[in-house]
This record gives structure tokens, C-alpha cells and sequence, in this order.
């Protein structure tokens, strides 16, 4: 009920509410399937340098929004990637897949107002932990050690799936959204993680007012894939 509280107190758009009650439906009908896939990532994760676990909840949602690009070529972007969680799932699934991945790897501090939840964390740790979760995939995937705007300034690619894990704040969640959005092939996915995430004061500091803010902009030009307690999966239509 929390969440469905969250989901009118920021606004969120009727299409966004419907999604989010069939999702909560459907799950009580693969619970059990869904907790024994990720239980058998989590397996997997075992001999990882994996210090905070934030992916494998979405591992089930993950293999089945995806699993048109199974056995094709394409191209994954993602933005915050962290100690490599998402990306390992990515290039353990998906054999054909092209991987780009793009992080500051940038240490944050509280006195610097910053309410991100890892400021107590060393990132150089973190980025030693990503750099050694991916050495078996080399030439399968490439680094990016940049900030997203500075990213997208410089690429000239298309992407069939992106996945948004950055910043939290809204206005760097907003732009994270739209820069996606222009590279983002039609047909494509777009995955928006931490809808629900609550680490700023103010509501509309927080990502669902940026992604709200963004739906407007593009309504009537995407499709929801999936709306889960976690993250948000749109197709692009047009």
C-alpha cells in the first residue's frame, strides 16, 4: 500500500498505476519461479566480489523482458554499473550482446550534500570489485569511465536496450531519461531502475518526479513493458 500511496502522491500517470496493480497481481501467480531464479543467480554470485547485492531482485524480471534479444546481436547500454552486478547478468545470458558500461566510479560525500546512499562506501573499492567481476568477459564488453552527459556528448551509437542506474537526483535522472531516449532504437528497451527510491528530502528531488516529468514528455510513444516494485521497462514505439 506504500507504494500505491507513492504512486498518487508523486503524480504518477494513470497507464504507470494500472501497470504496477497487474504487476503485483501476476507475481503472486510466479512467486515460486521467480524466487527460485534468483536464487540460483545469487548462486552464481557466490564467487563474485559482490559487497552490496542491488540486482539480483530484478534478475527474473530481467531474463523475461528480454528474452526477445536472446539469441541476436545487439547493443546494451547501461549507465551506473557499480561492481558489475547488472553487467555480469547481461553477459552470462546474453551471448551476442555488446555492452557498454558507464560510471564516474566517483567518490560522493555527505558534506557535500549529497544523500545518494553509498557516501560511506570507497568507491575505489567498488570499481577494483566491478574491474575484477568482468576480467573473464574481456573484448565482450567495454568501460566507460566518464560521466553520462560527458557520454552521451561523444557517442554516436543506437542502442536496442538501456538501462538507467545512475544518479538519483531528479534532474540528473531527467537527463539521463532523455539523453537515453534519442539513442534509444524504436522498438527498443528502456529500463528505469529505483522508481520507488526515497533518499532525498524533498519529492521532487527524488528519480519518480524526473520519470513522471519524462513520461509527459513522452507520451503516447512508449509501451510499459513491466512496472515492478523496483524498476520500471518501456518499449519505444515510435
Amino acid at each position: 500500500m506504500r507504494k500505491i500511496n507513492y504512486l498518487f502522491n508523486t503524480k504518477s500517470n494513470f497507464t504507470l498505476i494500472k501497470s504496477y496493480l497487474f504487476n503485483s497481481i501476476r507475481l503472486k501467480f510466479v512467486k515460486k519461479k521467480r524466487i527460485e531464479y534468483i536464487e540460483k543467480y545469487k548462486k552464481f554470485l557466490l564467487n563474485k566480489e559482490i559487497t552490496h547485492d542491488y540486482f539480483s531482485r530484478n534478475a527474473f524480471d530481467w531474463i523475461n523482458v528480454l528474452n526477445e534479444f536472446k539469441n541476436i546481436k545487439f547493443e546494451f547500454l547501461e549507465i551506473g554499473s557499480f561492481e558489475g552486478n547488472s553487467a555480469l547478468f547481461i553477459l552470462e545470458n546474453f551471448n551476442k550482446v555488446n555492452l557498454i558500461c558507464v560510471d564516474q566510479w566517483k567518490q560522493l560525500y555527505r558534506d557535500d550534500g549529497k544523500r545518494e546512499g553509498y557516501e560511506n562506501l570507497s568507491i575505489n573499492e567498488i570499481e577494483k570489485n566491478f574491474d575484477a567481476n568482468l576480467k573473464n568477459y574481456t573484448g565482450r564488453f567495454f568501460k566507460k569511465k566518464i560521466s553520462s552527459n560527458n557520454f552521451f556528448k561523444k557517442n554516436n551509437k543506437k542502442f536496442e536496450v538501456i538501462y538507467i542506474d545512475g544518479s538519483h537526483f531528479a534532474p540528473d535522472v531527467l537527463d539521463d531519461c532523455r539523453n537515453s531516449w534519442s539513442i534509444l532504437k524504436k522498438n527498443g528497451i528502456l529500463i528505469l531502475d529505483d522508481y520507488f527510491w526515497i533518499g532525498y528530502s524533498k519529492i521532487e528531488e527524488n528519480p519518480a518526479f524526473a520519470i513522471n516529468q519524462f513520461l509527459k514528455e513522452i507520451s503516447g510513444k512508449y509501451k510499459v513493458e513491466n512496472f515492478t516494485k523496483f524498476q520500471l521497462f518501456l518499449r519505444k514505439l515510435n
